[in-house]
C-alpha cells in the first residue's frame, strides 16, 4: 500500500485545465456526452507520468475527482 495522498493529489489534478469550465472532462460532464468516469480516467491517465502515478492510483484519483465534480453537481 502507498502512502500517497490521493485527495491531495485528485485536488492538485483538478486545477489543470481538463477540469476546468470548457475543459474536456468538465464539458463531458456538464453535457453528459459519456461515461463521465471514462473522460475522468483517460485525462488522469494521460497525467500519470506529471503526477508520477501508478496503474492502481488512476483508478483511486479519478473516483475521487467524479464525487468531487459530483458534490458539485455541474
Amino acid at each position: 500500500m502507498s502512502n500517497k495522498d490521493y485527495k491531495a493529489l485528485a485536488e492538485a489534478i483538478m486545477t489543470e485545465p481538463e477540469f476546468r469550465p470548457n475543459g474536456f472532462v468538465y464539458k463531458h460532464i456538464q453535457e453528459a456526452k459519456s461515461d463521465s468516469l471514462v473522460s475522468i480516467k483517460s485525462a488522469v491517465d494521460n497525467m500519470s507520468d506529471l503526477y508520477d502515478l501508478e496503474r492502481d492510483d488512476i483508478g483511486i484519483i479519478s473516483d475521487i475527482i467524479l464525487k468531487a465534480f459530483t458534490d458539485k453537481q455541474l
